[in-house]
């Protein structure tokens, strides 16, 4: 039965106590990478990136455990990474890895949609943890701890939008996190890339990362998200046996999609669905 954690948190600086609770459920090696949303370098109170100061707190409560911890990301350009890691200060904390400027390997999915994928030599079969941001997404109305495996591919990855909620669920197969902890103190609210914030102090984390993406899409007020929907099934999960450490009713927020972003989504979806009648 998959266990997901979900508690209350109104600010970075009071995040430990939740992360440490994380870490005694859930267990890590000596050696993980942490792989956050840096779609842009961005002012972190936006809601659109994960915030620096929760993976600074996560890198602590590790290395206080003894825990070598390597930060990892690609983002929307080539050097989104590089500038989120040196105007933060990470490079002062961890050492960290551009993905966009890594050596790419191809590797065979043999998904039902994916069948192969370019992929960062540097993460291929490492253990690591994501930490993805709780925010919306225009195609896929949530992006959690699914879609940030995308930050693994070799850029452009356009091909994934095609199919994608078979696509994401089929790259499960290759990045299988050990731990997803979403950062939900600053949400993403009406766009992925030009985001409104939402003040709604959640942090949400546990070892099964579908079960992470449903309850987190639940706290966002999405009943129904497609490649949740298509993992959840894959996997055999019921919604029902997802145990959670909190009564996610009490804690959910409705998140919306702006109407540019819902026309934008709808329009590349059918975009697909006709070229696949072609």
């Amino acid at each position: 039965m998959p266990y997901v954690i979900v508690e209350r948190s109104d600010g970075y600086e009071n995040v430990r106590d939740v992360l440490k609770e994380v870490f005694e459920t859930f267990e890590v090696e000596e050696e993980v990478l942490l792989k956050p949303n840096f779609l842009k370098f961005d002012n972190p109170e936006n809601g659109c990136i994960t915030h620096p100061d929760f993976l600074k707190a996560i890198l602590e409560v590790l290395n206080r455990e003894g825990v070598d911890v390597k930060i990892v990301e690609g983002g929307f350009s080539k050097d989104s990474a590089d500038l989120c890691f040196e105007r933060f200060g990470l490079k002062r904390v961890a050492y960290c890895i551009n993905l966009n400027k890594d050596e790419f390997i191809e590797v065979e999915v043999k998904g039902k949609k994916l069948r192969r994928a370019e992929i960062a030599k540097s993460v291929f079969n490492k253990e690591f943890i994501s930490v993805p941001k709780m925010k919306v997404h225009h195609l896929t109305k949530v992006t959690l701890g699914i879609k940030n495996n995308i930050g693994f591919l070799k850029k452009p990855a356009i091909y994934m939008h095609a199919c994608i909620d078979e696509k994401l669920a089929d790259l499960l197969k290759v990045f299988w996190p050990k731990i997803t902890i979403v950062d939900g103190i600053i949400g993403g609210n009406y766009s992925e890339i030009s985001t409104k914030p939402l003040k709604h102090g959640v942090i949400v984390a546990g070892d099964n990362i579908i079960a992470v993406d449903y309850v987190a899409s639940q706290l966002m007020g999405f009943k129904d998200v497609g490649h949740i929907r298509v993992a959840l099934e894959r996997y055999k999960i019921s919604e029902d046996e997802i145990e959670t450490s909190r009564d996610v009713e009490k804690l959910k927020k409705q998140y919306t999609l702006s109407f540019f972003s819902q026309m934008l989504g709808t329009l590349e979806r059918t975009v697909f669905k006709i070229r696949n009648l072609i």
